[in-house]
């Protein structure tokens, strides 16, 4: 397990309805094992960014285990696991970060990959203000 992570998507209903009641974004970091590019992207941006205003209360930021079985509750409520979830959304590369709003439909472009390392945090904050202000309007 790494060093530097996000909490687990463990019941994605619950994490809807908070979205729902807060009008806030769901951002979704799919990950894999060995993916030194996720470790990288979860220990210079996107943990930091959780803790830090204004997305420590404008977000809601779950990590997704892309290759791994584990079990979790679906958008719906509905038993499935991480792998299932990133099939669903179409997952191949990691890093990817997709920002959803509570049903788990997604509001603005996937970030796939580290991309230039220079502009990563510039296009991970251009997508939860993407779906923030959609939720907001």
């Amino acid at each position: 397990s790494r060093t530097h992570a996000l909490p687990a998507a463990a019941d994605l209903a619950a994490d809807g309805a908070a979205s729902r009641a807060r009008r806030v974004p769901i951002l979704l970091l799919f990950d894999r094992e060995d993916c030194p590019y996720c470790e990288r992207a979860l220990r210079e941006y996107l943990v930091p960014m959780s803790g830090e205003a204004p997305w420590r209360d404008d977000a809601l930021m779950r990590q997704v285990e892309a290759d791994r079985e584990l079990p979790l509750a679906g958008f719906d409520g509905r038993a499935t696991t991480h792998a299932a979830l990133a099939a669903r959304y179409g997952v191949t590369l990691t890093p990817t970060v997709l920002v959803v709003d509570g049903a788990g439909a997604p509001l603005a472009e996937p970030v796939v990959g580290l991309l230039t390392a220079d502009f990563y945090g510039a296009y991970l904050e251009e997508a939860l203000r993407t779906g923030l202000a959609k939720l907001r309007r």
